[in-house]
């Protein structure tokens, strides 16, 4: 691998708008050590024979200030150290205000829904705007009150998460979802008819139960004990 010495520029090197070593020109610069520590104003030629002698590069941070200020650093950590912030600035510049939509239909199936409900959950944790929709299509707008049926649920299940806004858009009721800060995520709520269910299982659960205890206190084989109340 060819290396270039300290203090020298560096050909085909990618052009982002910051001098560096010999490409620094003014006859002073204002001069931060590799410690962090201010030096002072000094001769651009001492500084980088500093920066040589430290191994280091000598880099213009603010161009602006008079004389300018320059640090001497690892110009490619430097490097590095900045397009990661960049990269994080520019991930949060576009979840903010982004939105994210979320289309359902009036006979969406109760497991499509809850999956819909847990992804708006988490776009909301992301930080983005979330907009449910339940659409109609021809027909569909006469079974228009069982859409309203499953937006108000949408909308209570997601209530804890973020502050409601209601939309108007043609031919579908609509909400928009903003998230709200420090909310964590958690389990979405679970549709009326299945905790009637598991209630009606755990009963017969416990009636089973139940008659095998009797038929055990009577010396009986609780399967027997079954078969003639049958």
């Amino acid at each position: 691998m060819i290396t270039h010495p300290r203090g020298r520029p560096q050909p085909n090197r990618p052009k982002d708008g910051i001098r560096t070593n010999q490409e620094i020109r003014v006859p002073q610069v204002r001069l931060i050590d590799a410690r962090g520590a201010q030096v002072g104003v000094v001769d651009t030629q001492r500084a980088l024979q500093i920066a040589r002698e430290s191994d280091l590069d000598l880099v213009e941070v603010s161009p602006n200030a008079t004389p300018p200020v320059c640090k001497i650093i690892d110009y490619g950590k430097f490097r590095f150290e900045q397009a990661k912030k960049q990269k994080a600035a520019k991930a949060q510049q576009q979840s903010t205000g982004q939105v994210k939509e979320i289309k359902l239909h009036f006979q969406t199936a109760t497991n499509d829904y809850r999956y819909r409900m847990v992804q708006a959950q988490e776009f909301l944790a992301k930080g983005f705007k979330v907009k449910i929709m339940v659409q109609f299509k021809g027909r569909e707008l006469s079974r228009m009150e069982f859409g309203h049926r499953l937006i108000d649920q949408a909308r209570e299940d997601l209530a804890p998460y973020g502050d409601i806004e209601e939309l108007k858009v043609e031919k579908c009721f609509a909400i928009a979802v903003s998230p709200r800060k420090g909310v964590k995520k958690k389990e979405t709520q679970k549709p009326a008819d299945e905790p009637a269910q598991a209630e009606s299982g755990q009963a017969k659960h416990e009636t089973e139960q139940k008659a095998a205890g009797e038929a055990l206190n009577n010396g009986g084989d609780p399967n027997s004990q079954r078969g003639q109340n049958a």
